[in-house]
């Protein structure tokens, strides 16, 4: 689908106004330790989400336990607006995204903890993903370590989700599976051939991609927060089968519009809050 041009520009130009005039303002308040350095960030994902046309229909409740671990699933760039418009929380991001040119800073902006899955460093860097749990801070991690084709979850990697056997009970971390999944174009079902417009992965040159996001008519994604649990006494592996069952049954039911099999009846009749961004 080639899109409008038009459209496209009268997307882009907002967008890159509203990003540009965000940065300073939140960059300062970040220095200065200001309350509201925490608060901006969802304002200006779900500001951008209406931007760009973003239809958002959630299903299920966010935590309001601090902290939460939000362990999600993970297709494009884009899962970060989506959720970072739905909740106040940072994002754990891979080393090399400081780099890409303004997602790179506005990850920055939102205090993301920024890893690097080399081996050698791993544990440095999941010490500092403990530490801002401890301090109470509720962060996303996308436990495929990569993006999907969005059409399915790759397989959850535990090694992600160690952090959470280093904190320590008194916290009361909490974990909280969330599937994402774009499910609809202009109200039509995107199906399997189609729901690259909106995943990213493999080698997909990331301008021509986010410029056809622009160019395309009304997105909707569909967001499943599931049952919160404890992270207690769990290991890694435990917490992984964990999300992953429940990330996989979200993705399942967004795609098919039906209840993974294994589910009961009940699951089927879950309500969906629409968030109407273009609205």
């Amino acid at each position: 689908m080639n899109g409008s041009w038009l459209l496209g520009l009268s997307r882009v130009i907002p967008y890159m106004a509203l990003t540009l005039a965000m940065m300073p303002f939140q960059s300062l308040a970040l220095r200065l330790s200001l309350a509201m350095a925490r608060s901006w960030p969802r304002q200006y994902h779900a500001l951008s989400s209406r931007i760009l046309g973003i239809r958002i229909v959630v299903r299920g409740t966010p935590s309001r336990s601090h902290p939460t671990l939000y362990v999600s699933n993970h297709s494009s760039y884009m899962d970060i607006q989506i959720l970072g418009s739905l909740i106040d929380c940072s994002f754990v991001a891979k080393s090399d995204m400081i780099g890409w040119p303004i997602i790179g800073k506005l990850a920055q902006l939102q205090s993301s903890v920024f890893v690097d899955r080399k081996p050698v460093n791993a544990h440095e860097h999941s010490n500092e993903v403990a530490r801002r749990l401890a301090m109470g801070d509720n962060l996303v991690l996308f436990a495929e370590g990569t993006t999907s084709d969005g059409n399915r979850i790759l397989p959850f990697k535990s090694s992600l989700l160690s952090v959470a056997e280093n904190i320590p009970a008194e916290h009361g971390l909490v974990i909280q599976p969330v599937s994402i999944v774009a499910t609809a174009l202009d109200g039509m079902p995107l199906g399997r051939a189609m729901r690259p417009l909106y995943a990213w992965y493999g080698d997909m040159p990331l301008a021509p991609h986010a410029w056809a996001i622009m160019k395309a008519g009304r997105l909707t994604v569909e967001v499943e927060f599931h049952e919160p649990f404890s992270a207690g006494t769990m290991n890694r592996k435990q917490l992984t089968a964990r999300c992953e069952t429940a990330v996989e049954k979200g993705v399942v039911r967004a795609i098919t519009g039906r209840a993974a099999p294994e589910e009961q009846p009940a699951a089927k009749a879950d309500a969906g809050d629409e968030i109407d961004a273009a609205a």
